[in-house]
């Protein structure tokens, strides 16, 4: 038995849906009838129509569709399952706790929302690399800057608003870590996304949430969640919070073993949890499934 992992924002490409359609077409065929637009051709070649996978709003949605692509092709057993920030949406499809047409209204939802919120405290983000996480809270504290994400060790991301990062960058110009921006539209899991908070919530509300045919773990908690409101709670926070996915990850092994599959798009998520868990096997869907990426 394996543990599922799903990526997050930032593997879409074209072509991303490679060796996903003999086994999984119905999956593409319902998000196009949902979002109203041709998903293969968005995955197959980066654009369809007023969709672009370089804009966050078709971006997210389109590597939900993916991933959960990806899962039901593949033959493995999963005993488990956790998502890196709109990874968690293919995590709770995949272990029956939500609907995939309700999964998709929501992505492309909170995608347009946490768009919107961007639009009106411009920000960015940052990912931060060989330093301990000691400093990097402490640099965080007296900056004002938001930790966006706990990778793995010594592998971080922070995010604000775009005079928070700069100064936050020059602090970490002082220390030995290398800092870099990420080439992304907003400012991402920080509190500038907190005008997004109340729209999803309310979606969420409407929607219909079963308790999991396999053990799914929020990278925003860093616990397993079942509960229906447990889950939709850990949904809304995780706009503002920092995905915690090094803890997930290593929580996950001490409870399901060792044996990870990366269900991808991509290939980020494996080799972080690589990284995380000594002695890991892992699996890439995307090797599994013959594709190139």
């Amino acid at each position: 038995m394996s543990i599922a992992l799903f990526p997050g924002q930032g593997v879409q490409s074209a072509g991303m849906d490679e060796g996903l359609h003999e086994g999984a077409s119905d999956v593409f065929t319902l998000a196009s009838d949902v979002l109203g637009v041709d998903v293969v051709e968005l995955c197959s070649t980066g654009r369809s129509g007023r969709a672009d996978l370089g804009s966050t709003r078709w971006a997210q949605p389109a590597v939900l569709v993916c991933s959960v692509a990806a899962f039901r092709s593949l033959s493995e057993d999963f005993t488990a399952a956790a998502g890196h920030s709109i990874g968690e949406y293919a995590a709770l499809v995949c272990g029956g706790a939500i609907d995939l047409a309700d999964a998709v209204r929501l992505v492309a939802l909170r995608a347009q929302v946490t768009e919107e919120a961007g639009a009106r405290t411009p920000g960015g983000m940052a990912a931060v690399m060989k330093i301990d996480r000691d400093e990097v809270d402490r640099i965080c504290e007296r900056t004002g800057i938001a930790l966006a994400a706990d990778n793995s060790s010594g592998q971080y991301v922070i995010s604000g608003a775009s005079d928070v990062l700069d100064a936050a960058l020059a602090a970490f110009a002082e220390t030995k870590a290398i800092a870099r921006k990420l080439d992304v539209s907003a400012a991402f899991h920080s509190p500038v996304m907190a005008p997004a908070c109340e729209p999803l919530r309310a979606a969420l509300a409407d929607v219909p949430f079963l308790k999991p045919a396999i053990d799914i773990w929020s990278s925003t908690t860093a616990t397993s969640v079942g509960d229906p409101e447990e889950i939709r709670n850990a949904l809304v926070d995780q706009l503002v919070s920092p995905v915690r996915f090094r803890e997930t990850v290593e929580a996950m092994s001490k409870t399901h073993g060792t044996k990870f599959v990366d269900v991808g798009p991509g290939k980020i998520v494996g080799a972080l949890a690589k990284r995380i868990v000594r002695g890991a096997e892992i699996s890439f869907g995307a090797d599994l499934l013959g594709a190139s990426a």
